[in-house]
């Protein structure tokens, strides 16, 4: 087995653009622990773990010490064990209401342990696949690759599709945004959630509604309706809690006499509000639906490229259309959902291909897709489309049509310097290795070097030195 200094390494257990992440021994004291690997050059990955350091809470593991060699850090702290929340929710852990307030109100309080800290930490990625629920029944917050110090605007557009904030998604990061994604993930819990029978249940009932009102509220489109940040969220739990406690079996039972009357008396009103607002409802809930299959589709493909995943994708297509379907004359808004999620679907079928003609093929139709919403959007996601779209063209082929796309996206004014080094040096190898256009590459270098920064990224250092070597 490998070592890395005194740790012997047991298993990898995760990868991404930030490193990869490996089970590790001590077996000096037979202890287990995480440890992440980091490129040296990959300066932007270690933001979260500079964030982790500064924390002090039992959910939040610590790191215990850092290594690093000629090319790499590693990054030693507490091992986590234990299945995911999502994971937990979904093999009917959570027994109870009661218990499913206990468990939000678990999560709501560690993110707004963070969003206490001075300045706050903006977590980005709340979700249930970042909680661990370990065998003690204890909850742990994980990953925080993508956390930072302090609200941001303009940062990078990162975030879980589904989870992330709408303005998350034009660069902004904020303890509103990390609201919004709470209230989604509360929202998903208490749907994997049944009432208990029994004469509480009626009281379960009501409990579980209000848990529900709660994540409407932290999960408003509009970040000025939502909770100010997740102090707040535990705040409204607490309440709920409060009144768990001072409600009988005999209040329940007068509870179900009452609202047995009023249902008898309004039942005709209430049957015809439902149907009237039904077909909107199971739009909505049909694309829920579509984001929770594509969730699973991309966390099969992200641990196995080759996994296959066309039931899956079946059912993904099948989600989006019967959303369109049942949606009518679609709000503005919910239209470009919709639209969102197929652009997804297509990048999906294509990076799950078995051939390069039926990839090439998908992300055509995404590409399609994508300079449709282009013609609609808002000058902030304008550019994050364009890239989007060039990188496609550029997996397919197309060069021309990328070329024009990277044109695009450097003329706007939203990207930050940052982001347009990196557009141009997508620029550069195609030209250098696709095109294969010294000219033109070295045209484009000298171009990025006029951006403060350039200099001192290594990926255009070696650019400049393969093209002064085929000159």
């Amino acid at each position: 087995m490998e070592k890395i200094g005194k740790y012997r390494v047991l298993k990898r257990i995760g990868s991404g653009g930030n490193g990869c992440v490996y089970i590790v021994l001590d077996d000096r004291i037979g202890k287990k622990w995480a440890m992440k690997e980091m490129a040296k050059v990959n300066k932007g990955g270690r933001d979260g773990l500079f964030v982790l350091k500064g924390l002090d809470h039992p959910a939040i593991p610590r790191i215990v010490e850092e290594l690093e060699d000629e090319y790499f850090i590693y990054e030693v702290m507490d091992y986590v064990e234990g299945v995911t929340l999502k994971e937990y929710a979904r093999t009917g852990g959570i027994k109870s209401v009661r218990q499913l307030l206990w468990i939000c109100t678990e999560i709501s309080g560690i993110i707004a342990y963070l969003h206490g800290q001075e300045p706050p930490v903006i977590f980005r990625d709340v979700k249930p696949d970042n909680f661990i629920v370990t065998a003690d029944g204890n909850i742990k917050l994980i990953d925080f690759d993508i956390a930072v110090l302090g609200e941001q605007n303009g940062s990078m557009p990162l975030g879980t599709k589904g989870y992330a904030a709408p303005e998350q998604h034009l660069g902004i990061c904020s303890m509103a945004t990390d609201v919004y994604s709470l209230g989604v993930t509360i929202a998903e819990l208490a749907r994997s959630t049944q009432p208990s029978r029994g004469i509480g249940q009626i009281y379960e009932k009501k409990l579980l509604e209000n848990i529900i009102k709660v994540a409407d509220k932290a999960s408003k489109s509009d970040a000025a309706q939502r909770h100010r940040d997740a102090g707040e969220v535990v705040a409204d739990l607490a309440r709920l809690g409060w009144m768990d406690k001072i409600v009988t079996p005999a209040a329940a039972a007068v509870t179900l006499l009452v609202l047995a009357v009023i249902l008898a008396v309004s039942i005709g009103s209430i049957y015809t509000d439902a149907y009237s607002s039904l077909a909107g409802k199971r739009a909505r809930s049909s694309l829920e639906a579509s984001r929770e299959t594509a969730d699973r589709i991309m966390s099969r493909l992200s641990v196995d490229s080759k996994s296959d995943v066309k039931e899956d994708l079946a059912t993904f297509y099948a989600q989006i259309m019967e959303a369109e379907r049942l949606s009518g004359k679609m709000e503005a808004e919910f239209a470009k959902e919709i639209r969102e999620e197929m652009i997804l679907y297509y990048e999906l079928a294509g990076s799950s291909s078995t051939s390069a003609s039926e990839r090439n093929e998908y992300y055509r139709k995404a590409i399609a897709e994508i300079l449709a919403a282009m013609e609609n959007a808002e000058p902030g996601e304008i550019s994050f489309l364009c890239m989007k779209a060039a990188n496609l063209s550029r997996i397919i082929g197309d060069t021309g049509s990328a070329e024009m796309l990277y044109a695009r996206f450097l003329a706007e004014e939203g990207p930050s310097e940052e982001e347009k080094i990196s557009a141009w040096t997508s620029v550069i190898a195609m030209r250098l290795f696709e095109e294969r256009n010294i000219d033109t590459a070295g045209e484009a270098l000298s171009e990025v070097m006029k951006i403060p920064g350039a200099e001192k990224n290594t990926m255009l250092i070696t650019f400049r030195d393969i093209i002064e070597d085929r000159r």
